[in-house]
């Protein structure tokens, strides 16, 4: 796809203190497979008429957000008063799953034969 089409803005949001909203929800990461995008816009926060459902993130605070995981982008966001994001307008239709969203990581741990770790009891007879 040539993004090339999509123009890029820069946008600064601040707020005055820690507890106040930023007034957006975020989805994706490479956790979730999907990049970061802008889902929903909260009305009269401070993201109000600065960022639209559809924004595609490209960087927040000067790091690049292409390798960057849900829970990091989250981190840089809620320990910041101030937030220079540079995105594209509409690069992304929001995603709204038919089931629970789920994180993409290594799957568990492969079933193991509980005889491979049998033990002796004091008497020599192996437990089963």
């Amino acid at each position: 796809m040539d993004y090339s089409l999509y123009p890029t803005i820069p946008v600064l949001i601040e707020r005055s203190n820690l507890d106040q909203k930023w007034g957006f929800r975020l989805q994706g990461g490479v956790d979730f497979r999907l990049p970061l995008s802008i889902k929903k816009i909260i009305p009269n926060t401070p993201s109000h008429n600065k960022l639209y459902p559809g924004d595609g993130l490209m960087f927040i605070d000067g790091q690049d957000v292409s390798t960057m995981k849900h829970e990091d982008a989250q981190y840089i966001m809620r320990n910041s008063l101030r937030l220079q994001l540079i995105l594209r307008r509409g690069l992304l239709n929001t995603v709204r799953p038919s089931k629970a969203s789920v994180k993409f990581a290594p799957g568990p741990n492969p079933r193991v034969n509980p005889a491979l770790y049998n033990t002796t009891t004091p008497n020599n007879y192996r437990r089963f």
